[in-house]
């Protein structure tokens, strides 16, 4: 199967976008986020990219994970594990932006 990859011009509500979904993880989270990054090309002023925002979610501990899969799957996030890279968990969400 192959798949299409998209590639837009920057868009300038990016930012934007990355706020509002940082605001929900954070009422989500609460003190378990230390921290919540926007990365990736979205995060690049004037770039174009895949029109998906990236984000980390900085946590003190692995041991701690159950707490926020339970919490980001509130918001609809499902934990897809750590793709082959120890100490990354990631997640996904149907419709993401």
């Amino acid at each position: 199967m192959t798949r299409t990859i998209e590639i837009v011009d920057y868009d300038p509500a990016w930012p934007d976008t990355f706020a509002g979904l940082s605001s929900a993880l954070a009422a989500a989270l609460g003190p378990l986020a230390l921290r919540i990054e926007h990365v990736g090309s979205t995060s690049v002023p004037g770039l174009g990219a895949k029109p998906i925002i990236d984000l980390d979610v900085i946590i003190e501990s692995p041991r701690l994970l159950p707490l926020v899969v339970e919490a980001l799957g509130t918001l609809g996030y499902s934990h897809e594990g750590n793709g082959g890279i120890p100490g990354r968990e990631a997640f996904g969400r149907e419709g993401a932006t």
